[in-house]
C-alpha cells in the first residue's frame, strides 16, 4: 500500500469494482485449490486496508518489517511452517495460471536447487523484465543463507535478487515460448498512473479474450497507443 508512485495500487478499484489484489487472488484460489495462499504485507497502518482485505475474504496474512521485506519473508514461512515459497508480486493483474501452472511442473522436475522460475532470450529472470505474468519459487534455506550473506539494503528490499545474482545458489530458469523472447517493448506491471490507466484499459480486452495473453498481445500490436505508452514506461522505469 504503501507505494510512492501511487500509494493503496493493489486496492484500487481496477476491473469493475474488483482491485488487483482481489484479481491476483482470486485466480490462485480458483485454481490453485491445494497451495496455501497468504498476503504477506508490513506493520505499517497504511496496510490496515490489506488486512481488512483479508478478512473480508477469508484469507491468511502475515505483517512484518516494513524495510525489510527479505525479513517478512521468512518470518511469514517460519510462522506458516512452510519450506517452499511461491511468490506472486501484488501489482501484476495479468498474472497467468498458465505459466504459474508450468512453473510449478518444472518445479516438481527439478527439485535440486534454491531458485525457479522463467528467463527472457538474454537470460535474465523474468522478475527483472517488465512483463508481469510470472511467478517465483525460492526455498526458505535459500532466503535464510541470503540474510547470512548480506545486509545490504538492495537485497533486504528485493527479496529474491540476490540469489539470482550469485553464483553459489542454484537457479533453475526455464524458457520463456518463442512469442515472448523478444518481446522488451511489453510491460504489464504496474507503477504508477501511467501504467494503471493504460492496463486498466487493456485489461477489459485481455478479459474478452479469455486471458489469453496471445491474443491480448496481438490486440496491442494491432493498437500503437498501448505499444507507445508501454514502451515510455518501460523507459522511465528502468529495472
Amino acid at each position: 500500500m504503501g507505494s510512492n508512485r501511487l500509494p493503496g495500487k493493489v486496492l484500487l478499484p481496477f476491473d469493475g469494482d474488483k482491485s488487483i489484489l482481489e484479481i491476483i487472488t482470486s485466480k490462485i484460489k480458483a485454481n490453485f485449490k491445494e497451495i496455501p495462499l497468504v498476503i504477506c504485507t508490513s506493520e505499517a497502518q497504511i496496510d490496515d486496508k490489506i488486512i481488512s482485505f483479508c478478512k473480508e475474504n477469508n484469507l491468511d496474512y502475515f505483517r512484518g518489517s516494513e524495510q525489510n521485506v527479505l525479513q517478512r519473508f521468512l518470518d511469514a514461512a517460519a510462522f506458516y511452517n512452510v519450506d517452499i515459497i511461491i511468490r506472486v508480486c501484488a501489482d501484476n493483474p495479468f498474472l497467468s495460471v498458465d505459466f504459474l501452472n508450468e512453473l510449478q511442473d518444472f518445479f516438481y522436475k527439478n527439485q535440486d536447487a534454491d531458485y525457479w522460475s522463467f528467463k527472457n532470450a538474454q537470460e535474465i529472470p523474468v522478475i527483472k523484465t517488465h512483463f508481469g505474468f510470472f511467478a517465483e519459487i525460492v526455498t526458505k534455506d535459500a532466503l535464510r543463507k541470503v540474510v547470512q550473506n548480506t545486509n545490504d539494503n538492495l537485497y533486504l528490499e528485493h527479496v529474491t535478487n540476490y540469489i539470482y545474482t550469485h553464483t553459489d545458489f542454484k537457479c533453475k530458469l526455464k524458457n520463456l515460448p518463442d512469442y515472448l523472447n523478444e518481446r522488451e517493448d511489453l510491460r504489464f506491471t504496474i507503477d504508477d498512473e501511467d501504467d494503471f490507466s493504460i492496463l486498466q484499459l487493456l485489461y477489459q480486452e485481455h478479459t474478452k479474450n479469455k486471458h489469453d495473453l496471445k491474443k491480448t498481445i496481438l490486440y496491442i500490436d494491432e493498437n500503437k497507443v498501448f505499444l507507445d505508452k508501454m514502451k515510455n514506461n518501460i523507459n522511465k522505469f528502468s529495472k
